[in-house]
């Protein structure tokens, strides 16, 4: 179990505006967008957390390939958790993860 986050980082919160909790895959899939979103040595009480996918520049032509490296490095410690692909489309870059043989789509806009 774990406090909701929202993509801004801050606690998300419910309808009357306090934090939840979330269990089970859905804390799995934030710790996975936490570690692909935030720069790697940006985090005081771990310095290995995160990864190095803001330092792609979407339009290169090699783009694709750098973000399917650099996520499988950010999430690699997640056993559970496995890159099975990537895409870029409209300025965003999307990371599909497999985890217990189902696919989820994390999107990474401002990378």
């Amino acid at each position: 179990m774990d406090t909701a986050i929202n993509p801004g980082g801050d606690f998300d919160t419910d309808i009357i505006g306090r934090p939840y909790t979330i269990d089970g895959t859905d804390v799995l899939l934030q710790k996975i967008y936490i570690c692909l979103s935030g720069h790697r040595g940006g985090f005081i009480y771990d310095r290995e957390l995160g990864g190095e996918l803001y330092k792609i520049v979407l339009s290169d032509d090699n783009a694709e390939e750098l973000l399917e490296i650099r996520a499988r490095e950010a999430v690699k410690d997640i056993r559970e958790a496995e890159v099975c692909g990537v895409r870029i489309r409209d300025g965003a870059a999307y990371v599909f993860v497999n985890i217990d043989d189902r696919i989820y789509n994390i999107a990474l806009r401002g990378i």
